[in-house]
């Protein structure tokens, strides 16, 4: 048993340490990327394309997702 635990405690540990060396707001990196991607697709006239319309759509979608979780995780309510 205590080996499990040990072992559930080290993880947790390097999960927590990987946490704190990611960006404070990765939502915003998602949307910025999201946008980039749109803003290429209608510029270089590949709006003809899905899978690229697609994709910047799911960048702004899971950045505002993130980026409301992140502030929510920071907030005491």
């Amino acid at each position: 048993m205590n080996d499990e635990l040990r072992i559930i405690s080290y993880i947790c540990s390097k999960f927590n340490d990987f946490m704190k060396k990611t960006p404070r707001f990765p939502g915003l990196f998602l949307i910025i990327i999201g946008t980039l991607v749109l803003l290429l697709t209608r510029f270089h006239s590949l709006s003809s394309h899905n899978w690229l319309l697609l994709t910047g759509l799911v960048c702004i979608t899971a950045g505002i997702i993130i980026h409301i979780r992140s502030i929510k995780g920071e907030s005491r309510y």
